[in-house]
């Protein structure tokens, strides 16, 4: 399949656009860089204890943010850290109804399960 990049806007504090960030559908959360999310998104009381993919973990501050990707928008959940990657976790993808065509590659719009509650 190869990697999967999206456009996306975020609008918390200011608003910022990427027109390219790398889609992972291993990983639970978005992850910023901590000097992005404090300036544009907004901060939480809440730190969390994130693992990241070589086995180590960070104290990584939480953030919201409203998010757009393909004309979908929603509030989302960002985690930010020092030096971290940006990347676009399953829980953004989910909140704002989109999955990953493991054939194509692409980002499809897909049904909102959990607001059927």
């Amino acid at each position: 399949m190869g990697h999967v990049f999206v456009r996306v806007r975020f609008r918390g504090r200011d608003v910022i656009e990427f027109e390219k960030v790398l889609v992972d559908t291993g990983v639970s959360f978005t992850v910023m860089p901590l000097e992005i999310a404090e300036k544009y998104f907004i901060e939480t009381p809440f730190t969390v204890d994130l693992r990241l993919g070589d086995g180590k973990v960070v104290k990584a501050k939480v953030f919201v943010a409203e998010g757009e990707v393909e004309g979908r928008r929603g509030p989302l959940r960002i985690l930010a850290f020092e030096s971290a990657i940006p990347v676009i976790g399953v829980d953004t993808l989910e909140t704002l109804g989109l999955k990953v065509d493991p054939v194509s590659g692409r980002i499809e719009k897909s049904e909102y399960y959990m607001l059927y509650v």
